[in-house]
């Protein structure tokens, strides 16, 4: 079951949000808020899968919200501001659904949601350990030296880990692995893509080549002047 909050400061589309979570087996609404701030506590005393939020609403809008949340649960945006579709992907919103909008479109949206939580391959949780990337799934904890990861790389919802050894996908965010590796070995050099100093040959203006087979990796405009003071020592 996906554990679910609704924020909707419009009482008939609140209602007819509800109504139509309420259709979908695997959906269990645990509360419903006109307002973020009266979600808030909520979500702070209880295990919460998902939030699906309107943008506009009084006080702290859905944007702000989600910003504001250090470890915020998957996000689904319904509203009918379709220009805050780009900024709620950057920050790795799940899905942004556009009012007015089908019954399909919802489901849609929950079935993506529910499969990127119970996916068995899927790890669902990460922790960064002293010299090491540890991986927990329901039946292994693996433990990845970092010398031996080359690089991180978003995929939407999920992060591709590619080791020496093997590869790994887990649901996450790229931006809060970043913030939690150790940046003497790690570099963020592309929106997509985290990865380790050591295995870099050459930076080109637009990709980094990598050692060995591994792959050239983007590098992208917003990340560039920092690559190359961190890597080049161009002060």
């Amino acid at each position: 079951m996906v554990r679910c909050v609704l924020i909707e400061d419009e009482p008939l589309a609140r209602k007819g949000i509800e109504d139509h979570l309420k259709q979908i087996p695997f959906i269990n609404l645990l509360a419903s808020y006109e307002n973020a701030m009266e979600a808030l506590s909520f979500l702070m005393a209880n295990e919460v899968d998902l939030v699906l939020s309107d943008i506009n609403m009084p006080g702290i809008n859905g944007i702000e919200f989600l910003k504001s949340l250090a470890k915020p649960p998957l996000f689904v945006f319904i509203t009918g501001r379709g220009d805050y579709a780009a900024e709620s992907y950057e920050l790795e919103g799940f899905d942004f659904i556009l009012k007015p909008y089908s019954f399909e479109r919802l489901l849609k949206s929950m079935t993506r949601v529910a499969t990127a939580l119970s996916k068995k391959e899927v790890l669902a949780r990460t922790r960064i350990t002293s010299g090491k990337f540890a991986i927990k799934d329901k039946y292994r904890n693996h433990l990845v030296p970092y010398k031996q990861i080359l690089y991180f790389e978003g995929e939407k919802e999920y992060v591709r880990i590619v080791t020496t050894e093997k590869d790994y996908v887990i649901i996450g965010s790229l931006k809060k692995i970043a913030e939690e590796l150790t940046q003497d070995i790690f570099i963020r050099v592309h929106k997509s893509y985290i990865i380790n100093r050591d295995y870099v040959r050459a930076i080109d203006p637009d990709k980094i080549l990598m050692r060995g087979s591994i792959k050239d990796i983007p590098l992208g405009v917003t990340y560039r002047d920092e690559v190359y003071r961190e890597l080049l020592n161009n002060k």
